[in-house]
């Protein structure tokens, strides 16, 4: 038979459970702008992003302080967008400056990654399907697009984004459970 550890009934229950971000569009802020590059060496800029009107409101700062009360020094900021700055995908980038600026009236793009600190915009949120590291199918609901701000809200949400080939996922562990 068990014990009870002593701390038994003032322990706070980790359910698992928590408040998933629906696909659609939402007024969101720029947390922190940071130049850097890809794996592949291009320049890129990176975003880190959260909701910032509505029901979800500060979903990602919530999310990061509830991941940090449990693991302190692994707590990671989880709404982050990236756009590559250079080459084929100049084009978006400049179309992603210029959906800033129209979201924030008087704000000009001067070339300065931190003046887009605080800055709104309308962001478009998809449902993705991946493979987990336990070689499960999940989802995540990320940040594919941004738009400005008015009429984001009134968007339909996009399509799921689905994996061509999850249907041999139970093969991973053959007959027998992995434990």
């Amino acid at each position: 038979m068990m014990n009870k550890p002593a701390n038994w009934d003032s322990v706070e229950a980790i359910t698992g459970e928590y408040k998933k971000l629906p696909a659609g569009g939402y007024v969101c802020s720029i947390v922190r702008a940071e130049c850097t590059k890809s794996k592949n060496g291009k320049e890129m800029l990176k975003l880190a992003i959260d909701i910032a009107e509505g029901e979800y409101k500060d979903f990602y700062l919530n999310q990061y302080l509830q991941e940090q009360e449990r693991n302190k020094e692994q707590a990671k900021w989880r709404g982050s967008y990236y756009q590559l700055t250079e080459g084929d995908s100049m084009g978006r980038f400049k179309g992603m400056l210029l959906n800033i600026e129209k979201s924030n009236p008087g704000y000009k793009w001067n070339w300065n990654e931190k003046s887009l600190e605080g800055k709104l915009f309308g962001g478009v949120f998809r449902e993705e399907e991946y493979i987990n590291r336990n070689g499960g199918l999940s989802t995540a609901v990320k940040l594919i697009s941004i738009r400005p701000v008015e009429g984001i809200t009134d968007i339909e949400p996009p399509a799921k984004k689905v994996l061509e080939n999850n249907n041999n996922l139970a093969e991973n562990f053959g007959e027998e459970i992995p434990f």
